[in-house]
């Protein structure tokens, strides 16, 4: 091995590596079609563990999560192992009877009675499947989450705004010209409603959810360092509008703008809903950000120009119109599809049916709407506890409890108004919108949505970036006072 090649050795893979294979990630996730398809949920699945693994190998990063986030984790994917393992049929019928009937409709070995044993999943092979994505993105954020502890958060929020540029425009580009093709290649299944790369415009909406309040939050730790410094009077303001770092801050302004607007034309009642409660958000941020009630005035006055705006450049008569249309009582046809995922944890209540396997569950289960059939349970909460049963529903719960208690303890350390304090507060906005975007729809489980849900959980966890002070340059050693001196001396001449 030659000198040069062990010089570059240490530096790979590098913390920049890390963040822009997650940066890759997630666009890729986004433009393949949400990650929809297992062509393109693979190759999503190997980038987020090159990203996660980068992150973790890579030299100075130990900022890594607490190690109950770690153990949180890990239980989470010991339980989707156990439904796994193939065990005697006898254990099955014990755990979970209504599994072995099940079987005999699904699984030819089992009804001719050539098996003795069967995991607890009724599908396997789709549970493996969610095993495996889980995983990669269980990498994915303890990597992430230690190299953001060094650096590299900013400039990834930064790259994740222009690929949300570049999502909302195909979104609004695609939507007057759409000729039943997505992106004007790939045909979806009869009776979706695409929207950009997505499927479904649902999808798509959860998907902004997630990128706009990181962007706004980035626009805020902008205004909010470009302000520190700028003198009281309207000649120092007009001045700083032409200074490069205003211009950056309007372009950023302007991409919320676009990507708050892709949103609303999605018409997703869910999405402009989530994202209301989101700007409301930002708006009580803003006001604890901002110091001076007439900085703080002007900042939410802006926000809720952009807001208004936006509703105004769709239409909204359009957006009123949409929301008057809905059976609110029915919450848009979806009550039944939540009976009938609570019907199916009552029957598999301790062990779920298996991850990633309610499509088949439902085969059988579905006892409401039957005009036509619901694969997904519109509410991830409940579909969690049918595939999963208690078995991977408590560690869940005990892993959000942990991440919960971790965000907040970090989120204590940060220096108020530092871009760490408001990229956290935007991550964390934008976990609440799709939290509650996900009791009504099941944008998650795409897996171009699950990348980036990781990613916004690693920037809520990072550490507290360090605030780097120039160290103070060695002088010259302090002189003994020339008075002691003299007087020694004239001491000395005296005797």
């Amino acid at each position: 091995m030659t000198e040069s090649a062990t010089r570059v050795a240490p530096g790979w893979p590098s913390r920049g590596h890390a963040a822009a294979l997650a940066v890759t990630a997630v666009c890729w996730g986004a433009f393949a079609i949400g990650g929809a398809h297992a062509w393109a949920y693979w190759p999503l699945a190997c980038l987020s563990v090159a990203a996660g693994a980068a992150g973790l190998r890579s030299a100075g990063a130990d900022g890594g999560p607490d190690r109950a986030i770690v153990g949180g984790l890990a239980l989470v994917a010991a339980a989707i192992v156990v439904q796994l393992v193939p065990l005697p049929l006898a254990w099955i019928g014990a755990l979970s009877p209504r599994t072995l009937p099940l079987l005999e409709n699904l699984d030819f070995q089992y009804g001719a009675g050539l098996i003795r044993t069967h995991p607890l999943s009724i599908d396997p092979s789709s549970t493996g499947v969610a095993l495996g994505l889980y995983l990669s993105f269980a990498v994915f954020l303890l990597g992430l989450t230690r190299i953001f502890a060094v650096d590299h958060l900013r400039g990834t929020v930064e790259a994740l705004t222009i690929a949300g540029v570049l999502v909302a425009l195909a979104g609004i580009v695609q939507k007057p010209l759409y000729a039943g093709r997505v992106l004007g290649m790939w045909q979806p299944e009869a009776g979706a409603s695409p929207f950009g790369p997505f499927v479904n415009k649902n999808h798509f909406a959860g998907w902004m959810l997630m990128a706009l309040p990181l962007t706004m939050a980035l626009l805020c730790a902008g205004l909010q360092q470009g302000m520190r410094g700028l003198k009281p009077g309207l000649r120092y303001r007009i001045l700083w509008l032409s200074s490069p770092e205003a211009n950056r801050l309007i372009l950023l302004a302007a991409a919320a703008v676009l990507m708050a607007m892709s949103l609303v034309f999605t018409m997703s009642r869910s999405g402009i809903s989530a994202l209301a409660f989101s700007l409301v958000l930002t708006a009580w941020l803003i006001s604890r950000g901002f110091a001076g009630r007439s900085r703080r005035a002007a900042i939410v006055m802006s926000f809720i120009v952009v807001a208004a705006t936006t509703v105004a450049w769709v239409g909204a008569d359009a957006v009123v119109q949409r929301f008057s249309q809905t059976n609110w009582s029915e919450f848009n046809n979806r009550r039944g599809a939540w009976t009938d995922a609570v019907g199916v944890w009552s029957a598999f209540r301790v062990t779920g049916t298996g991850l990633n396997t309610y499509p088949v569950a439902a085969r059988f289960y579905q006892r409401h709407d039957l005009d036509k059939f619901f694969g997904e349970a519109h509410n991830d909460y409940l579909q969690v506890l049918a595939e999963g049963g208690l078995l991977v529903a408590l560690p869940v719960a005990l892993c959000l409890l942990f991440f919960i208690r971790e965000v907040y303890r970090r989120g204590r350390a940060d220096q108020l108004s530092t871009t760490s304090w408001w990229l956290r507060r935007g991550a964390v906005t934008g976990l609440i919108a799709i939290a509650l975007q996900e009791s009504v729809e099941f944008s998650l489980q795409m897996p171009g949505n699950a990348v980036l849900f990781a990613l916004l959980c690693a920037v809520a966890l990072h550490r507290p970036q360090p605030q780097h002070r120039p160290e103070a340059e060695p002088g010259p050693a302090p002189a003994r006072p020339r008075l002691r001196v003299v007087a020694s001396n004239a001491y000395a001449g005296a005797r």
